[in-house]
């Protein structure tokens, strides 16, 4: 049985949500209902981009 961590959760969820939004930020903080600040760290924190944003 694989226990994920918090923090694996938090990003699943993350990309989740950014997916179903196309990456629009503003929305994806309201689904999560945390503010854009915080949607822009978590995304740094988590290392994730954009799928079409050049490395």
């Amino acid at each position: 049985m694989e226990i994920k961590t918090l923090r694996d959760k938090e990003q699943e969820l993350l990309e989740e949500v950014l997916t179903k939004t196309d990456w629009n930020l503003e929305k994806a903080s309201r689904l999560l209902q945390i503010s854009l600040s915080q949607v822009k760290k978590k995304i740094r924190d988590h290392g994730l981009r954009k799928p079409d944003e050049p490395v």
